[in-house]
């Protein structure tokens, strides 16, 4: 399983991003991949290319743990 957290480099959402990857290596055992992007505002979370969060879609960002519950979810049904 792959999870990449791609994040807004002009905007410095990397500390959000690496935040969220300690949390869920931490609750899952995934190791994240860091995307900086030129996608201004992005913050999207994916796992093997399916699309679990997008700040670009909500215009919101995520709850972190409501990243982890999602991602716990997808593991089970794996």
């Amino acid at each position: 399983m792959q999870l990449t957290i791609e994040y807004c480099n002009t905007c410095n959402y990397r500390p959000m991003a690496a935040s969220l990857a300690m949390l869920v290596k931490r609750e899952t055992g995934l190791d994240a991949l860091l995307s900086g992007s030129r996608n201004t505002g992005a913050f999207e979370v994916r796992l093997d290319e399916e699309l679990i969060f997008s700040k670009l879609e909500t215009n919101a960002f995520p709850e972190q743990g409501e990243i982890v519950r999602a991602l716990k979810e997808r593991i089970r049904k794996e």
